[in-house]
């Protein structure tokens, strides 16, 4: 913005705040109170001596100057605020600009008590007053021009130490993205309103100058915001984006733009980088290096060059100043996910905090490219067996964390039509290959593309090469998240819904208690709804419906598996881009049996035999040296006529215990058959001595009889209760 125009913006502003301030004081000259003298008489609650129509214009001088120097201020320190109180502590700062102008206006002004209450709701009739005319004539109208917000200021900043990832930053961060936002969400609401064309002509006659904003439609406003805003809410709208099918088909189509049309930063900035990054500017690392870039996404551009020996190769460089921005950014996002579970129960059992956390660890992991070399690597060896299929190949030796040399890749997009079929290119054999080459990594490597959309996905119209590029994002699955992948898949080629229910329940994280019986009842429906009785629903729309399905329940799927459900969904819709439309889940059941004969040839079995062989003998020749050292001690101890012992006894306690208790339940036995056989005897000699002579020899045997039993029943009983202690 040039000085001129920021002048105009300012005498503009000034010419608001009046009109706002003097509406204020009309509504609080209407607003009667009892007097604080306790007169009993009513008197308005604000009141100035003598106010007259010219007395505004200073007034709003001084509140604009105010505001322009103190609210950065305040904001810079308490930032955090307006997260935590949802916007209210801007109405807490306007009150203070409030205060600040009556106290240091030269006119007396007096507010009856509570003065505080009174200042805050004079912040808010301002806020209102001041929005209602800024939306009518378009005084805050968003500036297209220029780069996104941050430039030199970030630049300036980012030298300071501990700047990087401090609250300072984030709060002079939520700044920008707040005025940024307002602006454009203002301007997009007041595109359709009858006063558009009034406030578009006040706005031109202020600034002398047409807004481009104008000739955009929403959609394309949106896009320009986003570009604006900066590398994060760029990611926000590639990924809005890849779910193209939830969006009109406007903004779809200019969402997609952010993959590869976001505008370059000067050439002077990026060599800047190169030479901090690599040590030399880059006319003396490569043969040729064109300075003008021929593509931009978010975080960086790509330039052609060449090298020594003249092969072809695109430098990607990162672009200035992004890395405190995005920490910023994700800063601000993680105390938003912290400030909305506070008072949502729905966010918290989802765990937004959770997710905003794995999205900004995923973004930092692809600003440095010393990441995305080793994906690039990695899966190039994984595609080596998938006949034409190749993974984009890199340069270490002239890479860092900020600057990746890569293969130039020669193609167009997986999804240009027109070049595929001028290039007599089968699109059926294209997508089944592209196909095959993605379940490859998902369900055998377990290293995967994260984000397969069309613009990461070109195809040598010559040759039908095709390549993954931009290796910035993947996916990692162990060997058991495989396994239950493909129970998955078969599961779902099979139609069978309670193993499907009983896959997703393994995979996710229990956020809450679950009824089982209804979560399977309601994957029942799902699964007779969209796979058996489905007329053509795709597997993205199956896997938006499980997903929402498993938030209802408190289920949290693995971020891993997520992340490569989606990225097969996202194949899918590049497969019914290109026309070759199959079913994905009956292919992939049917490569299953392809991939197990590769992955268990007699090469593969004997390699991995000899492989772990080597590892066993490893672990013999690491134990050599032990074994010599206990020959040595056993021949010691021969010679002295003695040998040392050590028995393990950490087990003996519990069989000894046991034993015991068997001991035990074995004598509680034998007490109880003595009873019986007792019981029989006694009985035996009660018949046998009827006569009156022999009657006291009944007695003592029945007095005996009972001691006995009562002795019995003592020493079963304290044989028992010592049994079950011991267990």
């Amino acid at each position: 913005m040039t000085s001129t125009m920021a002048a105009r913006r300012f005498i503009f502003q000034v010419v608001i705040n009046s009109i706002a301030l003097l509406f204020t004081f009309l509504v609080f000259r209407l607003i009667q109170v009892p007097a604080p003298d306790g007169s009993g008489e009513s008197v308005p609650v604000f009141t100035v001596d003598d106010l007259v129509l010219w007395m505004v214009p200073i007034l709003g001088l001084i509140f604009t100057v105010i505001n322009l120097l103190l609210r950065p201020v305040l904001l810079m320190l308490l930032g955090r605020l307006v997260i935590q109180t949802f916007g209210l502590f801007l109405l807490v700062v306007d009150a203070v600009v409030f205060w600040l102008t009556t106290r240091l206006s030269p006119f007396e002004f007096a507010i009856v008590p509570p003065v505080v209450l009174w200042l805050f709701v004079a912040a808010v009739l301002f806020n209102l007053f001041k929005f209602l005319l800024a939306a009518v004539v378009g005084v805050n109208r968003p500036q297209v021009e220029g780069a996104p917000s941050g430039g030199d200021l970030w630049k300036r900043l980012e030298r300071l130490p501990g700047f990087r990832d401090s609250r300072l930053a984030e709060n002079m961060r939520l700044q920008q993205v707040y005025d940024t936002l307002g602006s454009y969400a203002l301007e997009i609401a007041m595109t359709r309103t009858p006063l558009n064309s009034f406030r578009r002509t006040i706005s031109n006659w202020v600034y002398r100058k047409r807004n481009p904003i104008e000739d955009m439609s929403p959609a394309v406003q949106v896009r320009v915001m986003l570009q604006q805003l900066g590398p994060t809410y760029v990611k926000f709208g590639q990924m809005a984006a890849s779910q193209g099918q939830a969006l009109p088909p406007e903004y779809q189509v200019e969402l997609e733009k952010l993959q590869n049309t976001v505008p370059p930063v000067p050439y002077d900035q990026a060599r800047q980088v190169i030479v901090q990054e690599l040590g030399r500017p880059p006319e003396e690392l490569f043969a040729t290096f064109e300075q003008e870039a021929f593509a931009a996404a978010s975080t960086a551009q790509v330039h052609k060059a060449t090298l020594k020996d003249g092969t072809p190769v695109a430098i990607k460089v990162q672009r200035p100043n992004i890395v405190t921005m995005v920490n910023a950014d994700l800063g601000i996002l993680r105390q938003v996910g912290r400030a909305v579970e506070r008072i949502n129960k729905e966010a918290r059992t989802i765990d937004l905090s959770g997710i905003v956390d794995e999205f900004g660890n995923g973004v930092r992991r692809e600003l440095d490219y010393h990441n995305e070399a080793y994906h690039a690597l990695r899966l190039g060896d994984n595609m080596k067996s998938v006949e034409g299929v190749a993974a984009c190949g890199v340069y270490p030796a002239l890479s860092s964390t900020r600057v990746l040399t890569m293969q130039f890749v020669r193609g167009v997009k997986i999804t240009n039509l027109q070049a595929l079929d001028q290039a007599g290119l089968d699109r059926l054999d294209l997508g089944q290959r592209f196909m095959r080459a993605f379940l490859k990594q998902v369900m055998v490597d377990g290293f995967f593309h994260g984000d397969p959309h069309p613009g990461n996905i070109l195809v040598d119209p010559q040759s039908g090469t095709l390549t993954f590029i931009d290796l910035g994002l993947v996916g990692v699955l162990d060997g058991a998240k495989r396994l239950d992948l493909i129970d998955l898949v078969i599961s779902l080629a099979q139609k069978d819904a309670a193993s499907i229910a009983d896959v997703f329940l393994r995979l996710s994280k229990k956020l809450r208690p679950v009824d089982l019986q209804q979560y399977r009842a309601d994957m029942e429906n799902l699964i007779q709804q969209y796979v058996v009785y489905a007329s053509g629903a795709s597997l993205s729309e199956v896997v938006s419906r499980v997903f929402s399905l498993l938030q209802k329940h408190g289920l949290r799927l693995d971020r891993q598996l997520t992340l490569g459900l989606k990225a097969i969904a996202q194949c899918e819709e590049t497969m019914v881009a290109l026309g070759a439309e199959f079913d994905v889940i009956e292919f992939a059941s049917e490569q299953l049996t392809g991939f197990a004969a590769e992955a268990f040839t007699p090469d593969k079995i004997s390699e991995l035999l000899k492989q772990q062989l080597t590892v066993a003998a490893k672990q013999l020749v690491r134990r050599v040296p032990n074994l010599s050292d206990a020959t040595n001690m056993w021949l010691d101890q021969y010679m002295s006529g003695r040998f040392t012992v050590s028995v393990d006894t950490s087990d003996l306690g519990k069989h000894v215990d046991s034993f015991g208790g068997a001991v035990r339940r074995l004598t509680a036995g034998l007490v109880i058959t003595g009873m019986i056989i007792g019981t029989a005897i006694v009985a035996s000699q009660i018949l046998a001595f009827q006569s009156a002579d022999a009657f006291w020899v009944v007695v003592l045997a029945i007095i005996v009889f009972v001691i006995m039993i009562a002795l019995g029943i003592a020493i079963i009983w304290n044989t028992l209760r010592a049994t079950n202690d011991s267990s």
